[in-house]
Parts: C-alpha cells; structure tokens; sequence
C-alpha cells in the first residue's frame, strides 16, 4: 500500500511539477489550465548526458523539447562540416514545428551538458488540441512566434559570426541580388 501511494504521489507530484513548467512556458502560457494540465500528464521527461544526441538531422519530426536543466546546441551540416547555429539554454522550448506538420528534421540537437527536457509528442499535442479545438489557433500563433524569435536569433548569431571588413564591403554582393 506504501509503495502504491508513493507512486501515486511521484506521479501526481511529476505531473503537477510539470504543469508549473508549462504554464510558466511561452508556449503555454495564458493557456487554458485544464488543457496545460493535459500536456503536464501526456509529456514525459527524460535525461541526456553531454554528448548524447537529442534530434537527429533527416530523421522523422515527432516532439517537441521544453529544456528544463542544461544547454542544448543546434547545428546543421553546410559542405560536410557540422556548424552551430544556436546554443539553447534552460527554458527555451524547441522541435515545436513537429507539433503542427510532418516533415524531416532539417537540424541536429546535441546536449552540451547534461540535461533534462520535457517532451510533449505529436500525438499527445493532437490529442489534447482534439479536447480543446477552440484553443488551437492561438497555440498554433504562438509557436510559429517562438519560431519566429528563434530564427532571428539564429540570424544574428550567425551574422556576428561574418567579419566585420564583409559586412561593411558593398562591393561584394550577395548571390540573391541581382
């Protein structure tokens, strides 16, 4: 009986820490409690250790991560070298596009330290988005947001990384100008 309360307990425990996390989360916040107490119950955490690969390029997109401890790098290859193009870090929540449509993962996601994550499938998303319908528009708004944000910046991190003596020479000029 002990056993089966501390167990009931981990799990209540879990899935009111979790919803805490979520509720605090720019995707979730100002979201409807029950259905933000739907993804804590759905979502599952798990460990990585530095060095462990979290996403793997041009495998299939099914999650999306909410970093809860840890740094997390994002690369792509570009002409057979691995480039960095963001380092994330406790918070931030990524792969959220594979909450909304099915394609291939088009970057790679390496843990820097060791690290947990919080992740909320597919399935579970569309699950829940099937309970609460008319919250989906705004869930949706707000993850193409984030991506949005993350992708400028992407932008300006790599930008910074681009010499100064390019940037200010005008006469070098950029493949898509014509």
């Amino acid at each position: 009986s002990s056993t089966t309360e501390k167990t009931e307990c981990h799990h209540k425990c879990k899935i009111s820490s979790d919803f805490e996390i979520l509720v605090n989360s720019p995707v979730f916040s100002s979201s409807n409690p029950d259905m933000v107490k739907l993804f804590a119950y759905l979502a599952k955490r798990k460990k990585y250790f530095a060095g462990d690969t979290l996403i793997k390029k041009g495998k299939e997109a099914t999650q999306a991560f909410l970093l809860l401890e840890g740094e997390v790098s994002i690369s792509t290859e570009h002409k057979k070298v691995d480039v960095v193009i963001q380092n994330l870090k406790e918070g931030a929540f990524f792969g959220e596009l594979s909450l909304l449509a099915k394609f291939k993962w088009f970057f790679s996601a390496t843990a820097i330290t060791d690290c947990e994550v919080l992740i909320i499938d597919k399935e579970s998303f569309d699950k829940v988005m099937e309970q609460h319908p008319d919250k989906k528009n705004r869930i949706v708004e707000k993850i193409i947001q984030l991506r949005v944000e993350r992708l400028s910046d992407q932008t300006e991190y790599m930008l910074n990384l681009v010499p100064e003596e390019i940037l200010q020479d005008s006469t070098i000029k950029s493949p898509l100008i014509a």
